[in-house]
């Protein structure tokens, strides 16, 4: 893990800076799966900080929690993408990720909030 992260650095100085996002992304991949999780959130955290707009980190990061049993965690998230200010297209998308989730996991109080979190955006 330790080399990991260092040869993580030693490619960030080396890369141009246009592939740092796709590079980091990948290394939170692999940290989910062979690493920490913890981690591999905060490493996540800060890139979608950074990148707040881009919708295919936060799918990323989403089907990597998704992977786990931490659905307080994939809720927080869920709830995270749906109060930015995207495109209808783009909110219908995670929306309706969030509502099959809470079918599958949660029970008729967390799809009850999920299509209210829908109506809210519907009238905004």
């Amino acid at each position: 893990p330790d080399q990991a992260r260092a040869a993580l650095q030693r490619a960030l100085q080396s890369l141009p800076k246009r592939k740092h996002v796709s590079v980091i992304t990948k290394f939170a991949q692999l940290e989910y799966r062979y690493g920490s999780a913890e981690r591999a959130r905060t490493i996540f955290d800060g890139v979608l900080r950074n990148y707040p707009k881009r919708i295919d980190l936060w799918n990323i990061y989403l089907d990597m929690q998704l992977n786990t049993p931490q659905h307080h965690l994939t809720r927080a998230l869920f709830e995270r993408v749906c109060a930015l200010n995207l495109s209808s297209k783009k909110m219908k998308y995670f929306l309706k990720r969030y509502l099959e989730f809470e079918k599958s996991h949660g029970n008729e109080q967390t799809v009850e909030h999920v299509r209210e979190v829908a109506r809210q955006y519907v009238q905004s």
